[in-house]
Order: structure tokens, then C-alpha cells, then sequence
């Protein structure tokens, strides 16, 4: 018996640890290139200045949307107290996932995604509570926070299913959904009200600060390009009157500290169909958002970026699932990756993790002091405005550069543009949500949800039909156009980079020629596939193997010009292996009776 337990220990630790990595992958080391732009990359350690000013402005523009729980909160009918007790419950979580999204672990993506309340999840929590009770609603919340771990888990196989275009796509109109909240708080729009020309002031300050600073600022001043656009925002806010001591009176009233959680009365879960089902709806929204905002922030990280990371996306929406089940279990405000801390980000040229962590600390600190979560709570409405338009314009150009990152055809062409239309269509046209049935509306009432889906359904659908190989037989005159020519037009069909397609055509080319001067004869037979990881050209002919070897040492001026005819064409030929082996990631030549073959890989 003693025997049975000893080795039954080890082995349930080995499937434990298997079952770990199953469900949450271990992170895999990979090495990125650092754009000139940038003035601290992901993994470099800023000064520590740096690191505690970069984090307090993430955490201070986060804990400005700190507005949307305190929204929620008043909504669903909660004394003054019960609303700090709510709002600190929430920041502390954001706070925790913010920090988690931070370190490089299996549970979180080791890059900068700064969590805030989700302004899109107001209305849906409200509803959702006040229509079937706060247990109803924690358990939807639970529900669709398992299914966003559950799908993260095959996010690095559904890579087809989300080419560059698609999530440029989803960028773009995440973009342009952040226009209108931009703009509405940059002209005082209100309800049944006009412009005012204060706010015009106050935003215009705020964007034109940001913008000057991100455009000729110092190194030293891009670091704190936020604090400086708010800062000049609220001045102009106080000297126009939109900011008085009035307002801050509610916030003299909250508890100095508090500790967040306790003073919320949770009742214990409950699971109904309804709320599940549209909370579910509601988590696979996110995670196309999540994805977007983890490739938005890679890519900025990595001048070589070639391809979404799929590794990074699934931690970071597994950590963001976490967080959700955290707000399930609380019964508080869920949220996502903050847009505007990105914009944040690429204004001030610091994308380092450790400045992630740090803000996420600072924001679990805020939550155990009501009162500072309560004063950026009154930020004006117009600062924040100018923020989000800043950050609207990087986040649509940072899906145009990923939408033509890829060779277009009219397939491609169609997925973008059609929803685009889409979703654009559902922005300006607010009355055709009203006049869809109710039960759709929570689908269809948002642009940014009606073309993303879109994209995924076309590019889906377009995919049918489109073989992944491809062959062709070149003719005896002409064999590298021929041959450029195929590559081109089968690179259009698979999404492959123009780059890589033009290095491929420059090495068959290459390879043809070298073949020809060698003495080989016959027509030449091309086979090319591709995976979205690699494209691989196969040449094929009748004839000896195309000798790869390199010299040990290159002959000098003097000793290449002494040498004989056949010694020259012998040198050539090792300059022509060189040059193939330099365009090509992988190569390697090989003899089978008559027939010989060149097969070349080049990463995409």
C-alpha cells in the first residue's frame, strides 16, 4: 500500500502540470525589433522616474473612466455609500487584472493593457440587474468569463479565421466608435443641448498639447504628454467655469479609506437562460476587442511585426476572462482594455510592461481611498474628450497599416470595405436599430459589434474555394516572370506579404537562372503553398541537384582574376548558392533518379 501512494503522488503532479499547460500555455520567449519611435520598448526597464511618473498617469487616465461605475451604480438605485463601496470593489479588480496583464506569465500577456470600466457594459449591467437581481446577473457574468478563458484556449488556431484584415478591421471601427464619444464631450454635446464653447476650449487644449508633444516634444516631455494635455485642459476648465468647488463637495464627504469589497451585500449566484445567453453574446464581443487591443500594442512594440502573436492574444484574453470572474464573483462593473491608455502609450513612446504593473498598483491603492477614485471621477467630461480623440485617430490609422499590410485581391478588398459599410451603416443610421426586434437590438445596436462580426463571417466565406497550393510549369523563355507573375497572383489570393512574395520571386528567379547557365535543360515545374506561417516554393526538374556549398574562404580581386574559365563559372555559381541562401529562410536541394528538386522556405 505504501508502494501505491509513493508513486501515485508524482504521477498526479506530472498530469497536473500537463492538464496546467493544456488549459493555460506557459509564455514563449520571442525576440522583437524595437521601432526608432519608441523610447522604452515592452521588456526594457525605464528609470525609475520614469517607470512611477509613466504609472501614475496609465492609472490616473484610467481611474478618470471610474465615471462608468459610478454610472452603473446610481443606476441601480444605490445609496451614496453603497456607490463608493461599488466603484473602489471595481477599480481594485481592474487594478489586479491590469497588473496580472502585465507580468509574463501563463496567465497574462506581459505587455502594457490597461483595464477600465466598460462604458459599452453600463446599459447591459443595469438591465440585466434591474430586471432579474444582482444573483442573476453574477451568474451570466460567471458563465461568460469561463466561456472567454474556455475560447483563449483556441485563439492560436483560429489564426485563418482572424488575418491581419480582420482584426485592421475591428481596429478601424474600434476607432471610429471612439469618435463619438471623442467629439460629444469635445463640443458639450448633451442631450437636447448645443455646442459649447467652453468644452471646444477645454478638449481643443487637451488634444492640441498631446499632439504638439507627440509631434516635436523632447524624449523627456512625450513621457508625460497625458498629464500635460489634462492638466492644460482642467486650467481652461476652471478659468471657463465648467469646473467649480461644487461639484467636489460629494467627494468631501466619502470615508478617507475603505477597503473595497466588504461593504458590498452579494447574494449568492443564480443561473438563468436570458442573462446567460446575452452576457455570453457580450463576452465574445470582448474577446474580438481584447484581441484587437493585444495586436494593436504588439505590433507597436515590434518594427519586424510580420504576424498577430497568437500566444500573446489568448494570455491576454485569458487574464481579462479572469478578471471578469472576478467581477462575477463581486457582482461589479466588468470592463476591458482601455483605447485611450493606448493611445496613451504610443504618445509617449513607453510601451514597457513594468509601467503596467506599476499603474495597476496605483490603482489598487486608489481603491482602498474612496475620495480619489471619487475626484477623477469629476474630471471634466471635455479633457476626457480630447483624449479619446487623440486616441481614435492612432487607433484607426493602426488598423488601416494592418488591413494593407497584406496583398489585396477583391476578396480581401470586400471584406474590409463591406464592413466597414456595416458598420459605419449602423453608426449613422441609429434608426435602423430601432426598428430591428428587441431581442436583437443588443446585437445590431452597436457598429463596432455589426462589422467586426461581419469581417469574421466574409473572411470565413471568401475562404471557400481558395486552395492553399498551388502549381504551375514555366515555360523554356521567360521562366522568372512567368514565375513572378504566379507568385504574385496566388500571394493576392492567400493574403501573403508583398515582401515575402517578391523575395520568393527573386530567389526562383535566381534559382532558374543558375539552373540554366549550369547546363540543366527542360521546362522547370513550380509548386508553391502557404500556411500564414510559411511560404514554400518547390522547383522541380530533370537534371543534377543545384549544388549549395559555400566556400570555407572567398577568393580575393587578384586571385579571381587569374582564374581560368571554368574555375570562373565554378565561383559563380557559389556567389548564385550565397545569394539563394540569403533570400531564402530555409533551403535544400536534393536528387531523386533523373529528377532533382530546390525547396525553399521563407518565413512570413
Amino acid at each position: 500500500m505504501g508502494a501505491f501512494k509513493g508513486g501515485a503522488g508524482p504521477h498526479i503532479a506530472v498530469s497536473g502540470r500537463r492538464l496546467l499547460d493544456f488549459l493555460f500555455p506557459p509564455p514563449v520567449a520571442r525576440r522583437r525589433q524595437r521601432p526608432e519611435e519608441l523610447l522604452v520598448a515592452v521588456e526594457e526597464m525605464p528609470p525609475r522616474t520614469t517607470l512611477i511618473a509613466m504609472g501614475i498617469q496609465h492609472a490616473l487616465l484610467a481611474l478618470m473612466f471610474s465615471l462608468y461605475a459610478v454610472l452603473a451604480a446610481q443606476s441601480m438605485g444605490m445609496e451614496p455609500a453603497a456607490v463608493a463601496t461599488f466603484t473602489s470593489a471595481t477599480i481594485l479588480i481592474l487594478g489586479l487584472g491590469t497588473v496580472l496583464q502585465g507580468m509574463v506569465t501563463r496567465f497574462g500577456a506581459g505587455v502594457l493593457l490597461i483595464g477600465i470600466p466598460g462604458p459599452a457594459k453600463v446599459a447591459l449591467h443595469v438591465a440585466v440587474t434591474l430586471q432579474y437581481g444582482l444573483a442573476a446577473t453574477m451568474g451570466a457574468m460567471l458563465v461568460g468569463s469561463l466561456m472567454m478563458v474556455v475560447t483563449a484556449r483556441f485563439i492560436p488556431r483560429l489564426r485563418a479565421i482572424f488575418p491581419p484584415e480582420v482584426i485592421g478591421v475591428v481596429l478601424l471601427l474600434l476607432g471610429v466608435t471612439l469618435v463619438t464619444g471623442g467629439v460629444s464631450r469635445s463640443f458639450g454635446i448633451q442631450t437636447g443641448g448645443g455646442f459649447s464653447l467652453a468644452a471646444m476650449a477645454v478638449a481643443g487644449t487637451t488634444l492640441a498639447c498631446m499632439v504638439a508633444i507627440a509631434v516635436w516634444g523632447t524624449p523627456g516631455l512625450k513621457r508625460v504628454a497625458m498629464a500635460v494635455g489634462a492638466a492644460g485642459g482642467i486650467i481652461v476648465a476652471i478659468i471657463t467655469g465648467q469646473l467649480d468647488g461644487s461639484a467636489l463637495a460629494p467627494v468631501a464627504e466619502m470615508p478617507l479609506l475603505a477597503v473595497p469589497v466588504l461593504g458590498l451585500h452579494l447574494p449568492v449566484p443564480e443561473f438563468h437562460p436570458a442573462p446567460i445567453a446575452i452576457f455570453m453574446i457580450s463576452a465574445l464581443l470582448t474577446v474580438m476587442d481584447q484581441f484587437a487591443c493585444a495586436l494593436s500594442v504588439d505590433k507597436m512594440d515590434d518594427a519586424d511585426w510580420r504576424r498577430a502573436d497568437m500566444g500573446l492574444v489568448a494570455r491576454a484574453i485569458t487574464c481579462l476572462g479572469l478578471t471578469h470572474l472576478l467581477h462575477g464573483l463581486t457582482g461589479t462593473l466588468s470592463g476591458g482594455t482601455s483605447s485611450a491608455n493606448i493611445g496613451l502609450a504610443h504618445a509617449s513612446g513607453i510601451t514597457a510592461r513594468r509601467v503596467g504593473i506599476v499603474a495597476g498598483l496605483v490603482m489598487i491603492m486608489a481603491a482602498f481611498v474612496p475620495p480619489v477614485a471619487g475626484l477623477l471621477a469629476q474630471t471634466p467630461t471635455a479633457v476626457i474628450g480630447g483624449i479619446l480623440v487623440y486616441t481614435a485617430a492612432y487607433i484607426i490609422v493602426a488598423g488601416m497599416e494592418l488591413i494593407m499590410s497584406r496583398m489585396m485581391n477583391p476578396k480581401r478588398s470586400l471584406t474590409v470595405g463591406l464592413s466597414v459599410v456595416a458598420g459605419t451603416a449602423v453608426m449613422l443610421l441609429p434608426q435602423l436599430v430601432q426598428a430591428a426586434p428587441q431581442w436583437s437590438q443588443v446585437i445590431i445596436g452597436s457598429g463596432f459589434i455589426v462589422g467586426s462580426v461581419m469581417a469574421v463571417l466574409l473572411n470565413g466565406l471568401f475562404r471557400i474555394g481558395t486552395a492553399r497550393a498551388a502549381g504551375i510549369e514555366l515555360p523554356l523563355t521567360g521562366e522568372a516572370a512567368e514565375a513572378a507573375h504566379f507568385l504574385d497572383h496566388w500571394g493576392k489570393q492567400w493574403g501573403a506579404r508583398r515582401d515575402v512574395v517578391l523575395r520568393a520571386a527573386t530567389a526562383v528567379g535566381e534559382a532558374t537562372e543558375s539552373l540554366r547557365e549550369s547546363g540543366t535543360e527542360g521546362a522547370f515545374t513550380l509548386q508553391a503553398s502557404f500556411d500564414e506561417f510559411n511560404l514554400v516554393c518547390i522547383l522541380s526538374y530533370r537534371g543534377r541537384a543545384l549544388r549549395l556549398e559555400m566556400p570555407a574562404v572567398a577568393p580575393d580581386a587578384q586571385a579571381a582574376l587569374d582564374m581560368a574559365e571554368d574555375e570562373m563559372e565554378a565561383m559563380m555559381r557559389q556567389v548564385s548558392a550565397r545569394l539563394l541562401r540569403h533570400l531564402s529562410d530555409q533551403i535544400r536541394s536534393s536528387q531523386s533518379g533523373e529528377t532533382a528538386s530546390l525547396r525553399m522556405v521563407f518565413y512570413h
